[in-house]
């Protein structure tokens, strides 16, 4: 039992340390926005800026008001209600009354076989005039100079597309601390430090932040490409890597913020649509199992921390491995902008997540429909128009070719 219990505490702290290098590489390679603003130039590229909102009333104008602070004179903004039956649509008017960059569109119905959000943005490219498009969501505040920004550093890295990752805010306790495993999470899934390597697949894309070159959008399929895709952000970068395009992602903490869901249980919803990537061949049952073996591993260091109390030499490597993981957590959560005390907090983070997680691969579409923004969708139907799916080693590019 002895010589079992050793193998897999050392399984778990082997787990750390790979876990440990990749997070440190991509904190090391991905550049990072500051919203730095600068004078305006004659060759500067039009922006379209197209934001897609339902029933945002509470958040919308803060957002909103937050981009048009930005004088950049080639920045244009589509805001694009999508069917919502609260308030926003009068929101919309209102601002575009203050500022003549901005357009309002008012989308009435949602055609067969399309997600909302994915439509709405579809409507936006419609309206849109620019070389660059940024795709954004309603509830964004964004630091003025940040788009201007993005644009010079992916033109700079000779990329088409760049994701940026913003600073996170809830009032939701429970939320704030599941954010700390889910960053890790995020960086090891989606390979972070190689999404600029053009002989990677790996892809990102963020629904706060997507800035794509219009062209290179167009040619790899887009919005219609995506119109089942409930992962429709990563699917943007997934599209660009697919077809040859550059792609780059970057922490932007200092100049993108969101407000993301004021309620836990809103949160557990919101993410459970991510069961439609759930292979037909993997029973649920099989996916739990993997979470369950991951969170093991996650705490492997706290569980050699208390396994000291029987053998010291095991307590004190857990004392080290317990202190390293405590830190790195820490770092990573003020890359990201989140709350570093929080994040601290390992054990409780992951016995938290793991729970969330076990929640949502068991109860996810578990009748074969997914509710998302108003409309209930067949898994069947999203599966058959992915554009992203989860592999072993991470995405893999798909075709994207709708029901």
């Amino acid at each position: 039992m002895l010589i079992l219990v050793s193998i897999l505490l050392a399984l778990g702290l082997l787990f750390w340390v790979v876990q440990s290098l990749l997070l440190l590489q991509t904190l090391r390679v991905l550049p990072a926005l500051r919203g730095r603003r600068r004078s305006a130039r004659a060759d500067d590229p039009l922006v379209s800026v197209i934001v897609p909102a339902r029933n945002e009333q509470v958040v919308v104008e803060a957002a909103i008001r937050s981009r048009l602070e930005d004088s950049d004179p080639q920045l244009e903004f589509i805001l694009v209600d999508d069917r919502s039956t609260d308030s926003t649509g009068m929101i919309l008017d209102h601002l575009a009354e203050t500022d003549p960059r901005v357009r309002v569109v008012h989308v009435e119905e949602l055609p067969v076989r399309w997600l909302g959000k994915v439509h709405a943005m579809q409507v936006g490219m419609r309206h849109a005039r620019g070389t660059w498009v940024l795709l954004s969501d309603a509830d964004v505040h964004v630091a003025p100079g940040t788009v201007r920004e993005a644009v010079d550093l992916a033109r700079s890295l000779e990329v088409v597309h760049l994701a940026g990752l913003p600073a996170i805010q809830s009032p939701s306790l429970r939320l704030q601390l599941c954010l700390a495993p889910l960053q890790r999470v995020l960086i090891l899934l989606l390979r972070l430090w190689s999404v600029r390597d053009p002989g990677s697949d790996a892809a990102m894309g963020v629904g706060a932040f997507n800035l794509v070159r219009r062209d290179a959008f167009e040619e790899a399929g887009g919005c219609e490409a995506l119109r089942m895709e409930v992962i429709d952000d990563v699917g943007v970068g997934v599209m660009i890597k697919k077809h040859g395009g550059g792609s780059c992602t970057a922490f932007a903490s200092a100049c993108l913020r969101i407000s993301w869901y004021d309620r836990f249980s809103d949160f557990i919803h919101g993410i459970q649509r991510g069961m439609a990537k759930r292979p037909s061949w993997c029973p649920r049952w099989v996916l739990a199992l993997l979470v369950l073996i991951v969170a093991g591993l996650d705490l492997s260091p706290f569980i050699a921390l208390v396994g000291g109390i029987v053998v010291a030499p095991v307590g004190w490597i857990g004392i080290g491995f317990s202190a390293w993981a405590v830190l790195l957590s820490a770092i990573v959560a003020r890359r990201f902008g989140t709350s570093a005390a929080i994040a601290v907090m390992v054990p409780l983070n992951t016995l938290l997540a793991t729970m969330v997680a076990l929640r949502v691969v068991l109860r996810g579409g578990r009748h074969g429909r997914i509710q998302w923004r108003g409309t209930t969708y067949e898994v069947a139907d999203l599966q058959q128009g992915s554009v992203v799916r989860f592999t072993g080693d991470g995405i893999r590019n798909e075709t994207g070719e709708g029901p």
